[in-house]
């Protein structure tokens, strides 16, 4: 199935929680556009400040930046970084100082490819050729290696990297670009979204003729049916993408090592599931 035009969505729902701690903002211009999401921790102070303060820096940096821009993923490491100081200066202003702390993912479409980074548990999946991609890989207990695996019996779900909070690592991971075809969505969501929906929900209301923005409304009121009135706040944001979205005729073919890649990345995903 083959889409001719650029479809943009999101979905932020409060959940069963008091609040939405979820930020997430969409910057587009002609050539390219920026999806950013941030999902403040909740064991800690102001996280809906923290992930509003990552969304803030990236608006401002998006703002000030010429676009196509020269190298997208400094620029991504760049926003997070700045953001990551600009939440600890927040804290340290408090009285008495604070740590607040969010995740964060963020994905760059420009010239035919999909910049990306993240900290934290919150996702970038690709879905293409109807089939699921989990990109990014989670910083939690469970996937960390050497001595911190020994928690994993105790917590694995615990966050091992975000923004903000000293003790914790800062630097965002940064993904290989990927590669973008006609029809591609890419997808970046909170855990209250993803924990509660398995990828062949996602991929039956995706790969199919629903807009966009019915496809998100759907899985976010599944997602939040499936907890059982135990619901995080769920968020996603999508870009379906269309025949000439961002620089797509401008690319070459994508490349037999591209697709090796995205097999191998589920592959791997598969192996950790696994042993969890």
């Amino acid at each position: 199935m083959t889409h001719s035009s650029t479809e943009i969505a999101r979905i932020s729902l409060c959940g069963d929680r008091p609040e939405n701690q979820d930020r997430f903002a969409i910057l587009e211009e002609e050539e390219c556009c920026l999806l950013v999401l941030g999902d403040g921790l909740g064991g800690h102070p102001k996280g809906e400040v923290a992930a509003q303060i990552l969304v803030d820096t990236c608006q401002r940096m998006w703002k000030q930046a010429r676009k196509p821009l020269i190298n997208p993923s400094y620029f991504l490491q760049q926003c997070a970084l700045d953001a990551h100081r600009a939440i600890i200066e927040f804290g340290i202003r408090q009285d008495p100082p604070i740590s607040p702390r969010t995740t964060a993912v963020l994905a760059l479409l420009q010239e035919g490819e999909c910049h990306w980074s993240h900290a934290g548990d919150s996702r970038f999946y690709l879905v293409r050729d109807e089939k699921v991609h989990l990109v990014s890989r989670d910083h939690i207990v469970a996937n960390a290696s050497g001595s911190e695996t020994f928690a994993a019996t105790v917590n694995p779900g615990a966050i091992t990297r975000c923004l903000g909070g000293a003790a914790q690592g800062a630097i965002p991971a940064m993904g290989a670009p990927v590669s973008l075809r006609e029809g591609d969505v890419v997808l970046l969501c909170s855990d209250g979204f993803w924990n509660q929906l398995d990828e062949e929900q996602m991929l039956t209301v995706l790969h199919n003729a629903l807009p966009l923005s019915n496809a998100l409304n759907i899985l976010g009121e599944t997602a939040w049916e499936n907890s059982f009135g135990q619901s995080d706040n769920i968020t996603a944001v999508g870009v379906r993408v269309g025949r000439h979205s961002y620089g797509l005729g401008r690319r070459p073919a994508f490349s037999d090592e591209e697709s090796e890649l995205l097999a191998a990345i589920d592959h791997l995903n598969q192996l950790i599931n696994k042993t969890l």
